[in-house]
């Protein structure tokens, strides 16, 4: 069996930078919105007051089964903490027959998600991904995303999309043959980890996030913890996307993320104190509708997942994460453990959280809110008919999508057959 995940990080200091209540509201700008997102000192003020006493454990922790298919790792920004860029000339771009391979052992090893990631829509600096991109015949990274998410269908697994900041056009091209995607808004505050060449600026991120809501895109989002934000900006970040939600009614899932030691970061990681102090926040921020995840591979869960978490993620069986490649994923069993020591069952999920699936969809088992209708024109689903067609096909990837809907034994693990299988 495999081992627990080794966490060996170097903790840093946080600065606990409380404001005074007279502050004015902060407003941020959204990109390509007419209007701002207005966080009020008040509610910054009760988060910031908030400990990991104030919130209840979840009843139940959940988890993905996926592959990580890491289109390109060419990128628009050179961010300090991340590993996952190359610089122009050494830059990878999978072929369509790779992306098959991977899709397709996932598929076998029993997962639903395909997971596609790239850098933010590579820069003209780019010239060889662009050339390799026109000779398969796509314009863009989009457009080859496209073919990419249709190679999924084709073996099997609903795709995931994080393909960085996009405008609505490049959204719209993929968003259809997704069953949910995903950016992280990282941090509303202006980082010196964030700078270089291009800036990563919080609203070209916070745009991203809109457009989805517009779109009517189930949609995956978070923040960073430790790339140099303090208090405060964890706070409005947090408020930023509860904003968002209530707007559209679109976020189905956020992320708490530490940022962790690699060969481009050596400057630590929060301290477990902080990070439970920033999960409860969260928790507090978010409508109890919106799921709460922190990386299991990247921090240690075990120490937050009283603070309100109830979910671990997206775990692959099959590949690495390739963002952070240091460290690995944890092994179904180790989840089924952590489950086990917090007394809740584990429960297998798609990358579209059940709330948004059509209610001929849901499981007879489910208890929770259902999405309202999304904003997005005219549609009555929040799920695409190509993603409805793809869960409700009688086939091999059709069955595997509603075994894990319907909850069958077989992808429910409970506390007590956990304890009894050590």
């Amino acid at each position: 069996m495999a081992g627990p995940s080794t966490f060996s990080v170097t903790p840093i200091f946080v600065a606990h930078r409380e404001s005074p209540v007279s502050q004015q509201a902060i407003s941020l700008p959204v990109g390509g919105a007419d209007w701002t997102i207005d966080v009020a000192e008040p509610a910054i003020q009760r988060l910031l007051s908030v400990d990991p006493a104030d919130v209840d454990s979840a009843a139940e922790l959940s988890f993905a089964r996926n592959v990580f298919v890491p289109l390109t790792t060419a990128c628009r920004y050179t961010c300090t903490y991340c590993t996952y860029f190359d610089p122009p000339g050494e830059a990878s771009l999978l072929a369509p027959d790779e992306i098959r391979e991977i899709v397709r052992r996932g598929a076998d090893a029993g997962c639903t998600e395909a997971l596609f990631t790239f850098g933010d829509d590579p820069d003209d600096r780019y010239t060889a991904i662009y050339d390799q991109l026109a000779d398969w015949g796509h314009d863009s990274i989009h457009s080859y995303l496209r073919e990419a998410c249709e190679i999924a269908l084709e073996e099997g697994l609903l795709p995931h999309a994080n393909p960085g900041d996009q405008t609505r056009e490049q959204m719209a091209q993929v968003a259809d043959l997704n069953a949910s995607m995903g950016v992280m808004l990282e941090t509303t505050a202006d980082v010196a980890a964030h700078s270089g060449p291009r800036v990563k600026e919080p609203e070209q991120r916070l745009g991203t996030i809109r457009t989805a809501g517009e779109l009517g895109v189930p949609f995956t989002t978070g923040i960073l913890v430790g790339v140099g934000e303090d208090w405060r900006d964890r706070a409005v970040s947090l408020l930023a996307i509860r904003d968002l939600h209530q707007r559209y009614g679109h976020v189905q899932e956020v992320i708490v993320q530490p940022v962790v030691d690699n060969e481009r970061w050596q400057e630590g990681s929060p301290d477990v104190a902080a990070l439970r102090r920033t999960v409860a926040m969260a928790r507090v921020a978010l409508p109890e509708t919106v799921s709460l995840q922190v990386p299991p591979n990247l921090a240690p869960v075990r120490e937050v997942v009283d603070c309100g978490i109830d979910d671990l993620g997206g775990v692959s069986p099959v590949t690495d994460d390739h963002i952070n490649p240091e460290y690995a994923w944890p092994a179904l069993e180790e989840l089924r453990e952590i489950a086990a020591e917090a007394g809740v069952p584990l429960r297998e999920r798609l990358p579209v959280y059940e709330r948004y699936l059509p209610s001929a969809l849901r499981s007879d088992e489910f208890d929770g809110k259902a999405a309202d209708r999304p904003p997005a024109g005219d549609a009555d689903s929040w799920l695409s008919d190509r993603i409805a067609a793809a869960i409700t096909a009688d086939d091999s990837g059709g069955r595997r999508y509603r075994a894990v809907i319907g909850r069958e034994p077989s992808r429910v693990f409970r506390p007590d057959a956990a304890a009894e299988s050590r």
